[in-house]
């Protein structure tokens, strides 16, 4: 608007802001350039390793495979139950069939679509919704899930530096535990004093328009309607209980995927605690990677520690590969076909799957206001 108020020649010659779309979009083509260059790099120097590996993970035996396929499903399915169990904490419930094709669906997206992260939230988002769940009550069900998640993740790694039976194990358990009471704590005090966190929501509110120069008041009422929403998700230590049980399960399927993974390609000297600090190790490297699904990154962590674990290079590195077809290029696959037959099924996240059984409207949530 204020551009059309300037003359032609200066409007040609104002200086581009900092920050500009052009120049993120400069930035993002060289880094994902060098990106690129990178996996080429690696696939060019790797390339004789790969294609042993490639060789042996044709010989993996059929039982354990099958016990890897299974408990890849599973874990996807524990994930989805969480999600379930959370939302019907926030008064929604919805059947499972639909909560685990969400899942599956948001997982391709976040795992193959470039800025994934954006696309899988928005589904979930337009999924919930179309299950009656309010926005506040859809972002408290994302935000508790990554809560638990990463909590019942630190519980593994924290339980295989305990099984190696060092010093440090004790103290990183001590940690472990100390910050886990100290967040469910500060979420219950929350919970029971909602005006300390709208207090600290406005706070916030209030900082951010100081910096981006706007009235104090811009968004209070947003924040006022979203925490007034809040008050209605109460949920029960059971509800807490049940999704951290799904968490740990979840977590305990891809474990075990990776172990089947292993014992398909009969790869020896593989214990408890190398199989879970070395799982832990993968996933904590999936944070740092730019990549879709962690690529390179995750996979070096996960040979990497098995090999300082005292596994030879020429065995871990089959069995990560195959661990990483299953859980991460078979997933997507479903991923992609449940996405495929919904959209033939004119049935997008909006609406019910063939076979679901029940809709939001069999279970109504309870009193929200209006999103």
């Amino acid at each position: 608007m204020t551009a059309t108020l300037l003359r032609p020649r200066e409007v040609a010659t104002a200086p581009e802001p900092r920050g500009s779309p052009v120049s993120r979009r400069w930035r993002r083509g060289v880094l994902g350039g060098g990106a690129v260059a990178l996996i080429a790099f690696e696939v060019v120097e790797s390339g004789p390793s790969l294609s042993d590996a490639f060789g042996a993970v044709l010989t993996a035996q059929p039982g354990w495979l099958a016990v890897a396929l299974v408990a890849a499903a599973a874990s996807m399915s524990m994930f989805a139950r969480g999600r379930r169990r959370l939302l019907r904490a926030a008064g929604v419930r919805v059947p499972v069939r639909s909560s685990v094709a969400a899942v599956y669906v948001a997982n391709a997206l976040h795992t193959t679509l470039p800025g994934g992260a954006a696309f899988s939230t928005a589904y979930t988002y337009r999924w919930m919704r179309s299950r009656g769940a309010s926005l506040p009550a859809a972002t408290w069900t994302l935000a508790s899930g990554g809560v638990v998640a990463s909590a019942s993740l630190a519980a593994v790694g924290v339980l295989g530096s305990l099984l190696i039976g060092s010093g440090p194990g004790w103290l990183s358990l001590a940690l472990a535990t100390a910050g886990i009471i100290a967040v469910t704590l500060a979420v219950r005090h929350l919970g029971r004093s909602p005006s300390t966190a709208l207090a600290i929501g406005r706070w916030l509110v209030r900082r951010v328009n100081a910096l981006r120069r706007r009235p104090p008041a811009a968004g209070l009422d947003i924040v006022e309607q979203t925490f007034a929403q809040l008050r209605e998700v109460r949920p029960t230590g059971r509800d807490w209980l049940i999704a951290a049980v799904f968490a740990l399960a979840n977590w305990a399927f891809d474990i075990g995927c990776l172990a089947a993974c292993v014992a398909a390609l009969g790869v020896q000297g593989l214990s408890l605690a190398l199989l879970l600090l070395t799982y832990t190790a993968g996933m904590a490297a999936s944070s740092l990677s730019l990549l879709p699904g962690g690529l390179g990154v995750v996979d070096a962590a996960l040979v990497l520690t098995l090999v300082a674990g005292g596994i030879p290079a020429a065995a871990a590195l089959p069995a990560v590969l195959l661990y990483r077809l299953i859980s991460l290029g078979g997933v997507v696959a479903v991923g992609w076909t449940v996405a495929a037959v919904q959209g033939l099924g004119h049935a997008g996240p909006s609406e019910s799957l063939p076979g679901d059984g029940e809709s939001a409207a069999t279970h109504p949530p309870r009193t929200f206001l209006a999103a």
